[in-house]
Protein backbone atom coordinates (compact mmCIF):
# COMPACT_ATOMS: atom_id res chain seq x y z
CA UNK A 1 0.00 0.00 0.00
CA UNK A 2 1.88 3.32 -1.22
CA UNK A 3 1.23 6.24 1.07
CA UNK A 4 -1.07 8.14 -1.50
CA UNK A 5 -3.46 5.55 -0.58
CA UNK A 6 -3.12 5.30 2.85
CA UNK A 7 -3.86 9.44 2.91
CA UNK A 8 -6.77 8.63 0.90
CA UNK A 9 -8.64 5.94 3.06
CA UNK A 10 -7.40 8.06 6.40
CA UNK A 11 -9.35 11.18 5.04
CA UNK A 12 -12.11 9.20 3.29
CA UNK A 13 -12.66 7.72 6.97
CA UNK A 14 -12.44 11.43 8.50
CA UNK A 15 -15.59 12.22 5.78
CA UNK A 16 -17.45 8.87 6.82
CA UNK A 17 -16.76 10.20 10.42
CA UNK A 18 -18.18 13.59 9.80
CA UNK A 19 -21.13 12.68 7.97
CA UNK A 20 -21.92 9.94 10.24
CA UNK A 21 -21.72 12.60 13.22
CA UNK A 22 -23.96 14.82 11.49
CA UNK A 23 -26.57 12.42 11.01
CA UNK A 24 -26.46 11.19 14.67
CA UNK A 25 -26.88 14.77 15.63
CA UNK A 26 -30.31 15.15 13.28
CA UNK A 27 -33.20 15.34 15.32
CA UNK A 28 -35.54 13.67 12.65
CA UNK A 29 -32.50 10.60 13.02
CA UNK A 30 -32.91 10.58 16.82
CA UNK A 31 -36.79 10.58 16.45
CA UNK A 32 -36.79 7.57 14.37
CA UNK A 33 -34.10 6.11 16.49
CA UNK A 34 -36.50 6.73 19.56
CA UNK A 35 -39.29 5.30 17.14
CA UNK A 36 -37.95 2.20 16.87
CA UNK A 37 -35.91 1.54 19.82
CA UNK A 38 -32.86 0.85 18.32
CA UNK A 39 -30.12 -0.40 20.28
CA UNK A 40 -26.75 1.75 20.33
CA UNK A 41 -24.80 -1.70 22.43
CA UNK A 42 -24.90 -4.07 19.68
CA UNK A 43 -21.80 -6.58 19.79
CA UNK A 44 -19.98 -8.15 16.82
CA UNK A 45 -20.11 -12.14 18.03
CA UNK A 46 -17.16 -12.95 16.35
CA UNK A 47 -14.77 -12.46 19.72
CA UNK A 48 -17.22 -14.53 21.86
CA UNK A 49 -17.12 -17.25 18.89
CA UNK A 50 -13.33 -17.48 18.66
CA UNK A 51 -12.94 -17.39 22.44
CA UNK A 52 -15.79 -20.80 22.53
CA UNK A 53 -13.44 -22.25 19.90
CA UNK A 54 -10.40 -22.09 21.36
CA UNK A 55 -11.66 -22.85 25.01
CA UNK A 56 -13.53 -26.38 23.05
CA UNK A 57 -9.70 -27.12 21.84
CA UNK A 58 -9.56 -28.18 25.14
CA UNK A 59 -11.02 -30.74 27.38
CA UNK A 60 -10.45 -29.79 31.23
CA UNK A 61 -12.11 -33.07 32.80
CA UNK A 62 -9.03 -35.10 31.84
CA UNK A 63 -5.04 -34.68 31.80
CA UNK A 64 -5.23 -34.68 27.71
CA UNK A 65 -5.79 -31.87 25.01
CA UNK A 66 -8.05 -31.72 22.31
CA UNK A 67 -5.27 -29.39 20.50
CA UNK A 68 -3.52 -31.18 17.78
CA UNK A 69 -0.77 -28.80 17.77
CA UNK A 70 -0.19 -29.94 21.64
CA UNK A 71 -0.43 -33.32 20.73
CA UNK A 72 2.16 -33.37 18.17
CA UNK A 73 4.56 -31.77 20.66
CA UNK A 74 3.83 -34.44 23.46
CA UNK A 75 4.55 -36.67 21.24
CA UNK A 76 7.86 -35.10 20.42
CA UNK A 77 8.83 -34.90 23.68
CA UNK A 78 8.71 -31.21 23.75
CA UNK A 79 5.37 -30.41 26.06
Amino acid sequence: MSTFNYLNDVQAYEALESERTQTQLDLSYQQWVKELHISQSYVEPDGFIRAKDMNNQYDYSSIGSKSSFLNFLKIKGIW
